[in-house]
């Protein structure tokens, strides 16, 4: 028997699990910019709420918590102003991450850093 003979209508059983991941819209961004935190998921259904945690790169920080989010067509788009003056972080370059938690089901992503000059930008003359 040849590999594609035989009955083409057989059952092949697997399972299909649900998936989140996380970016941020942009890799580097300056104080008081707005960047975009974009959710996409697959197999979660409408309503269903998700956690944002904006941290630190180490997770020695944390920034801001957003619990009350809901997903809608399987995404989410929230935009974010990066206002951390009260924050006292020090004037270097900065990474951060943001963490998405769903409860149910259960599934967690962190994004990629984003890059935050917290200095103002001087341009020479």
């Amino acid at each position: 028997m040849y590999e594609f003979e035989g009955n083409p209508n057989t059952h092949i059983s697997g399972v299909v699990h649900p998936k989140l991941r996380i970016s941020w819209s942009r890799r580097r961004a300056w104080h008081g910019e707005t960047v975009s935190i974009q959710v996409r998921t697959e197999l979660v259904n409408d309503g269903t709420q998700v956690k944002l945690e904006i941290h630190s790169d180490d997770g020695k920080l944390a920034l801001d918590t957003f619990d009350k989010e809901t997903i809608t067509g399987n995404k989410l788009d929230k935009d974010y102003k990066i206002d951390w003056k009260s924050k006292k972080l020090k004037k270097d370059p900065h990474t951060f991450v943001v963490k998405a938690t769903i409860k149910t089901p259960s599934l967690t992503a962190q994004s990629a850093q984003i890059g935050v000059d917290l200095a103002p930008p001087q341009f020479s003359a």
